[in-house]
């Protein structure tokens, strides 16, 4: 079967190495046929891996969607703030979409894309890479299965980990809200997506505390520069120490990020002139470095979620209340136990059962491979219906995360029913 072709708008990390990789991968499902970047060196490097001819390269995605239809697939890999236009004008042209997640910065512009891809009749995927790893896929196989009954509650985390959260939350792309969004939606629209997902029912209220409590500059070292090369004292002690992260062996993720030149001078230059090699202290963040949700269905499950960014490691874990028995899992670890309730005293009679579903290369532990994949498939099969209902519970899944965010800054409750129905009438549709 010939590969599907398709149009990349943003050749950065995610465009580059996500989408871009699976195509490498698997050039028996995708192809990539032209490509959108306004950094030049990026749109070459990619051009080049894919052998995109120049007449076929733009600087803009505007440029690209004025070609008209091109291709069959857009894949859409910008930053949050750029999803909504390119996103709309795509499935206007007749593209079927692939978008990067979190689709919009408000949940008017969610509804908008929503209403775009009902009214165009196109396929629209949300970049929910985590619900097809094969770890979330076999939880809710468990679940449908009802090997623990029904869903009573839900208990998930996901732990950052301090130098993940400096780089991308602090010094990064996604450090204020006014620029991206907050971090519940930027960082963990992932999690409120998989809670959706599982539960499979609508929110009822939410709840949320959290807030800005470590990187703030009255927790700077004494005599800490603006920036860590301009000669910090703490430079033997602070974890955060830029050189140390950015200027070792590693030239991977997150070390590409801060110059397409990986050499050594060309990452000393970038830590002396651009953002990462500021004191994480003395930057201009204003997002949340802990938040704690709350929420219930309105079938009656609740759900509690913990986002930290002082973690050693970067992991994820779930718990699951059930009717009839407990499911536990820790992503990284790749491990799901599964216990039933029995009529014996739980400590002298019970059953365990453990499982370690196969790893996917790629990218979110095989989900970066799982839903391009997923993607082709759909379009293949011409399959708009599950595409629909896929795409209802990711905004299901934003909107958890914008009502969070509200209740978080407002410190009230949210009742969703109202919270739909203002967002619905601010959107239009």
């Amino acid at each position: 079967m010939a590969p599907l072709e398709a149009v990349l708008i943003g050749a950065g990390e995610r465009g580059t190495f996500g989408v871009g990789a699976f195509a490498l991968a698997h050039p028996q499902d995708l192809k990539f046929t032209a490509v959108a970047e306004p950094d030049a060196a990026r749109r070459e490097r990619f051009a080049a891996w894919h052998g995109i001819p120049p007449e076929r390269c733009f600087a803009t995605g505007t440029e690209l969607l004025a070609q008209g239809r091109l291709a069959p697939l857009c894949f859409i890999e910008t930053l949050d703030r750029d999803h909504v236009e390119p996103g709309t004008r795509a499935m206007e042209l007749g593209y079927d979409v692939f978008l990067e997640k979190p689709m919009a910065e408000s949940p008017e512009k969610v509804l908008q894309l929503q209403a775009t891809a009902e009214a165009t009749g196109r396929i629209l995927q949300i970049c929910h890479p985590l619900r097809y790893t094969p770890f979330y896929m076999r939880v809710k196989e468990l679940l449908g299965q009802g090997r623990i009954g029904a869903i009573r509650s839900l208990s998930m985390t996901e732990s950052v980990g301090y130098w993940h959260y400096s780089h991308s939350y602090v010094r990064g792309n996604w450090r204020r809200q006014d620029e991206s969004g907050p971090l519940i939606l930027t960082k963990c629209c992932h999690d409120m997506d998989i809670a959706a997902w599982l539960a499979d029912d609508e929110v009822e209220s939410v709840v949320s505390l959290g807030g800005r409590i470590h990187f703030r500059e009255e927790n700077a070292p004494a005599g800490a520069p603006a920036r860590c090369l301009d000669g910090c004292p703490a430079e033997e002690t602070c974890a955060f120490f830029a050189p140390r992260m950015y200027l070792g062996a590693r030239t991977g993720w997150p070390v590409s990020v801060i110059s397409t030149d990986s050499s050594l001078e060309a990452r000393r230059r970038a830590l002396e002139q651009g953002p990462y090699g500021r004191c994480v202290y003395h930057c201009d963040n204003d997002v949340a470095d802990h938040q704690s949700v709350s929420a219930r269905f309105r079938g009656g499950a609740v759900l509690d979620f913990t986002v930290r960014a002082n973690s050693h490691d970067c992991y994820r874990t779930i718990r699951i209340a059930g009717s009839e028995g407990e499911l536990a899992g820790h992503l990284e670890r790749n491990e799901i136990t599964v216990r039933r309730f029995t009529a014996g005293i739980p400590e002298e009679e019970y059953r365990v059962e453990v499982h370690r579903p196969f790893i996917e290369a790629g990218g979110h532990s095989g989900g970066d491979t799982g839903v391009a994949r997923h993607f082709v498939d759909l379009v293949r099969r011409g399959d708009r219906a599950s595409a629909a209902r896929s795409l209802a519970i990711a905004v299901e899944g934003h909107l958890l995360a914008f009502a969070a965010e509200e209740a978080r800054a407002t410190g009230s409750a949210m009742d969703m029913t109202t919270f739909r129905s203002n967002a619905t009438k601010a959107s239009g549709v």
